[in-house]
């Protein structure tokens, strides 16, 4: 078994949509067979036998080795394994991420030794910590208790150089969150803000936003790793981070966690208020019926993924999860169900761009070149559950699948030259989804501006 740094594959999937300002086009979908796709066979990870150093100075390589099996009877994917270490503070357990091994494929029943080594922070402080390593794959398990694994005995780190810069104080705090609601693969926007209280500056840091089960356990489903280029003498600098919940995350409460320079890269005045921990617990349910919002929000989601990575394998720029835009695509698609007809126009004769002027959307922007762009882009599609597509895809939509749902609505985007123009163009820098089901289509608009 052959470990390496994963890579990613373009999955192309399928699109269906309209597009406004100044294209637009309709597709709708054609009526076949319904399709059911049980799923019962999952493989199943599990870590043994870590091996770590006694001691470690900072700013060496910590080499260690695990033995990872796979008992499952199917191969597991995509899989990657994180190394870090915990430390015990007054705020609960520290975790520290070193880094992450990763291969494409583990085949069942496969049994082996991986070795791992990883830099130490360089200005991580004096004392005994423990290394925790955890493992997952794409494909869900039913056992996740054996998926971490943690060393019995700690590893002494020393320091091996003095610390010659200055004293800045870093602080995260997050101001708020889209929703409090939320199921997995659905869009979650959090607004951050970094601190430095103190007037010295400082390197790069790393920040890491979590989900985890307890306010005072820094470990769970990690949502964003960010690098932050330059801290700055009394910084506060505002940011905005877009993901999607984890696919594989259990129903439950969570708290969202923030911690500034994680990896401890900075030495401070105060190391004790880096973690930020947001006071609402944000629920996480998996969708009971087609019509739930949850369940629509995971195909907006996959969209949202699946849009950018289209644009990234043609090398253009990610769009931003626009919240306004996205309010703006939902209303326009709730309208459409609730009046029944499917256009870009609503039968008052308003366009996107109308729309968006009468929520009081700011509908111009400068361009680089000095030029004003105008208007709102807009992109729709319905398509009927379980049914085959007539027109650029023909097959069958399993509705209880979010993702092959919006697997189609790519497809046929994609293939629609007129709907492709709006995904592919160079000068749009946002987007907003809102996904509905009527109980035979389901609904989705995208805005791009």
């Amino acid at each position: 078994m052959i470990w390496s740094k994963p890579t990613s594959t373009l999955v192309f999937l399928f699109i269906c949509l309209i597009i406004i300002s100044p294209l637009q086009a309709d597709l709708t979908s054609e009526e076949t067979d319904n399709r059911s796709t049980p799923y019962t066979l999952t493989p199943d990870l599990s870590l043994s036998d870590l091996i770590i150093p006694n001691s470690v100075e900072s700013g060496k390589p910590i080499s260690g080795s695990v033995i990872v099996t796979n008992r499952g009877p199917v191969p597991a994917s995509h899989i990657s394994m994180d190394v870090l270490l915990t430390q015990n503070a007054t705020q609960g357990i520290q975790s520290i991420w070193l880094g992450s091994r990763g291969t494409d494929v583990m085949a069942p029943g496969t049994r082996g030794k991986i070795p791992f080594s990883f830099d130490v922070p360089m200005d991580l402080r004096d004392g005994e910590y423990f290394v925790k390593v955890s493992i997952r794959a794409y494909e869900p398990e039913i056992i996740f208790s054996d998926n971490t694994i943690t060393s019995p005995e700690p590893v002494y780190i020393r320091k091996n150089l003095p610390w010659k810069g200055g004293d800045p104080n870093l602080q995260l705090s997050i101001d708020s969150v889209s929703t409090n609601s939320s199921s997995p693969n659905s869009p979650f926007t959090i607004t951050y803000r970094i601190l430095n209280t103190n007037t010295d500056a400082a390197g790069s840091c790393k920040l890491l936003f979590l989900l985890s089960p307890e306010r005072d356990i820094i470990d769970g489903c990690r949502l964003r790793e960010e690098q932050v280029f330059s801290i700055y003498g009394y910084m506060n600098e505002q940011g905005i981070s877009d993901d999607l919940i984890p696919e594989h995350i259990p129903p439950g409460f969570y708290y969202l966690i923030g911690i500034i320079d994680y990896t401890g890269m900075i030495q401070e005045t105060d190391e004790t208020d880096n973690i930020f921990v947001y006071p609402d617990p944000i629920s996480i349910s998996y969708p009971q019926n087609l019509y739930s919002e949850s369940y629509n929000d995971q195909i907006t989601g996959y969209l949202f993924l699946k849009t950018n990575k289209y644009r990234e394998y043609l090398g253009l720029s990610p769009l931003t999860f626009d919240t306004d835009l996205c309010t703006l695509a939902l209303d326009h698609t709730t309208d459409m169900i609730r009046r029944s007809y499917f256009s870009h126009y609503t039968p008052e004769g308003i366009d996107p761009t109308g729309r968006a002027e009468l929520m009081g959307y700011d509908v111009t922007r400068r361009m680089d070149d000095g030029s004003i762009r105008t208007g709102i882009a807009e992109n729709i599609i319905r398509i009927a559950a379980g049914h085959t597509i007539g027109k650029a895809y023909t097959g069958f939509v399993d509705p209880t699948t979010p993702e092959d749902v919006a697997d189609v609505m790519m497809i046929e985007w994609i293939n629609s030259p007129e709907h492709n123009k709006n995904l592919i163009n160079p000068t749009i820098e946002k987007i907003g989804i809102g996904t509905r089901f009527d109980g035979e289509y389901f609904y989705a608009t995208q805005n791009f501006f």
